[in-house]
C-alpha cells in the first residue's frame, strides 16, 4: 500500500509494509473521519453565525419600528 501527505507543500508518497497495513488504514480511516466532521462543523458555525446577524436584523427593525407608534 502506498499512502500520499503532504510534507512543506509537496506531496510525498510512502510505502507502508505489510505487517502495517490493517494499522494505516485505521488511522487514515479517522483522519479522514475528522477532517469531514471539521468541515461540517465549520459549516453549522458559518450557519450560526448567518442565523445570528438574522435575529440582530430583526431586533433592530423592531425597536426602529416599534418607536415610531
Amino acid at each position: 500500500m502506498v499512502v500520499s501527505s503532504s510534507e512543506k507543500g509537496k506531496t510525498r508518497l510512502k510505502v507502508i509494509p505489510r505487517g502495517f497495513l490493517v494499522e494505516v488504514k485505521s488511522k487514515v480511516q479517522r483522519y479522514q473521519k475528522l477532517r469531514r466532521s471539521r468541515r461540517e462543523l465549520g459549516e453549522v458555525h458559518k450557519r450560526m453565525l448567518e442565523v445570528m446577524d438574522e435575529m440582530e436584523a430583526m431586533r433592530r427593525e423592531e425597536i426602529c419600528s416599534g418607536s415610531k407608534h
